[in-house]
């Protein structure tokens, strides 16, 4: 395929596969870009930061008889006696070799202590998502098809109240009912499936609740296009209409929505950790708040806005791929 551009020339048109490479390496060199300026900016955070670090080090290696001398040389080897400079360029360095230096508290390296804690968010993100996303799809499409309003709306109260409940508040609401209460579940712990339970729907409500307003309205909105409109009117079953026609042109929209709420989703893991006493990276976090651990803060906030920034463009890049008119845009 050929375009011309004047009297006896003509240029080849973009091949397909040279047109996601392309928008693919786009979304790849921004996801570095973003990478660094949240590196830079965590580095500035815990510097702003009150307090000192190598007197609460030195105090809690050699107690409240800690002298000036002994503070002085613990920061010297923790390697901030130097220029703000010169540590950012030495973490940044480290950090791109896998290194994020070693736990303040338990004087492990930061990588390998992240790296036995991952799994476990992950797994939970992962599973608390899917039941969200098949959660919201289910709902959303129940009410495009629900008849009359009442239950129209009702599907829509649903939807909202389940968007803006706290997860905190929700946490502790269930272990107080089904746990305490009625006994139907462990309270907390990672000792079982059934410990999966409640974490997986704190985590899942928000995003379904969410995902089904959009599901809704995009659905809807592809209901009333003229093509399937015509569809209907040549007999076609509601089923294969809503399944095989609205459903993949409301697929980027939703994706987007999807990769967007990741933020909230990983967010949650933080709370849910807690709330249920899981060793996951939003356990490690908290801790490392509380003790002031810069190099355990700093790799979980790595983690973290690695984890969103990847889902944003996983999301942005899938939106891109389903629906070529993305691409031409961005």
């Amino acid at each position: 395929m050929s375009a011309s551009t004047g009297p006896g020339r003509a240029v080849r048109a973009p091949r397909t596969g040279a047109t996601v490479a392309g928008f693919l390496l786009r979304r790849a060199a921004g996801l570095v870009v973003v990478l660094l300026a949240l590196s830079g900016m965590t580095f500035a955070l815990a510097q702003l930061a009150p307090g000192d670090p190598a007197r609460a080090v030195a105090v809690d290696r050699i107690g409240d008889a800690a002298t000036a001398a002994d503070i002085e040389a613990v920061r010297a080897e923790l390697g901030l006696d130097g220029p703000v400079a010169e540590q950012y360029l030495r973490f940044l360095g480290n950090a791109l070799t896998g290194d994020l230096g070693e736990s303040y508290r338990t004087g492990q390296p930061v990588t390998a202590e992240l790296a036995g804690r991952v799994p476990v968010t992950l797994g939970l993100a992962s599973l608390g998502g899917g039941l969200g996303v098949a959660l919201g799809l289910a709902l959303g499409l129940a009410s495009v098809r629900a008849r009359g309003r009442f239950v129209r709306g009702v599907l829509r109260t649903v939807g909202l109240t389940a968007s803006a409940v706290p997860p905190f508040w929700l946490g502790y609401l269930l272990v107080l009912y089904l746990a305490l209460t009625l006994g139907l579940v462990p309270t907390g712990g990672m000792a079982g499936p059934s410990t999966w339970l409640l974490p997986m729907v704190v985590l899942a409500l928000p995003l379904a609740g969410v995902l089904s307003r959009v599901v809704a309205v995009t659905v809807a909105d592809a209901l009333a296009a003229p093509h399937i409109q015509a569809a209907v009117a040549r007999g076609a079953s509601p089923r294969r209409i809503l399944l095989r026609e609205a459903l993949p042109n409301a697929a980027g929209p939703v994706l987007t929505v999807a990769g967007f709420t990741v933020a909230g989703l990983l967010v949650g893991t933080v709370i849910v950790e807690q709330i249920f006493g899981w060793p996951g990276v939003g356990d490690y976090f908290a801790q490392a708040v509380a003790a002031r651990d810069l190099p355990a803060l700093q790799g979980g906030v790595a983690y973290f806005g690695f984890a969103i920034v990847a889902a944003n463009a996983a999301a942005d890049a899938l939106h891109g791929l389903v629906d070529p008119r993305v691409r031409s845009v961005r």
